[in-house]
């Protein structure tokens, strides 16, 4: 193990150490998980400004996208807070795929989202074609 990596006993990837704010836990270890702002943005349902601000230290993210983060970046929350493994393990277990998987699933109905706004944008525009066609007559403009 490199002497700047700490053991992360919650997955098998390795923290990155030696950061000592919130947001640059945040951003060493998203780049280190090779995502970028907008990607890590994404997954966890922030702006990419938001998160931008984040990994520079100008805002903190609520209890909720925090848990997100740590599950997205696949590590303790606890670690990004304050950049220390707890040596205690807690009676209860995060389940960090189940996290993953749902914002696997977010991504997919914001995709899907962005398809179908563009498919009824090109049915309201051959919508208006028609109507123009009817209102002239028959006759196409």
């Amino acid at each position: 193990m490199l002497d700047d990596e700490i053991a992360n006993e919650h997955g098998d990837k390795p923290l990155p150490a030696g950061d000592t704010s919130l947001g640059g836990r945040i951003a060493v270890t998203r780049a280190a998980r090779g995502l970028s702002i907008s990607q890590l943005a994404r997954r966890v349902g922030v702006a990419s400004e938001t998160a931008r601000n984040w990994e520079s230290d100008r805002s903190e993210p609520r209890v909720n996208k925090l848990q997100m983060l740590a599950g997205v970046l696949e590590v303790p929350m606890l670690w990004l807070l304050g950049g220390e493994v707890a040596e205690a393990t807690a009676d209860f277990d995060i389940n960090v795929d189940e996290t993953a998987d749902l914002a696997r699933k977010i991504e997919r109905l914001v995709s899907m989202q962005q398809r179908m706004a563009t498919l009824l944008e090109e049915v309201e525009g051959e919508v208006r074609r028609l109507q123009t066609e009817i209102d002239c007559g028959g006759m196409k403009v």
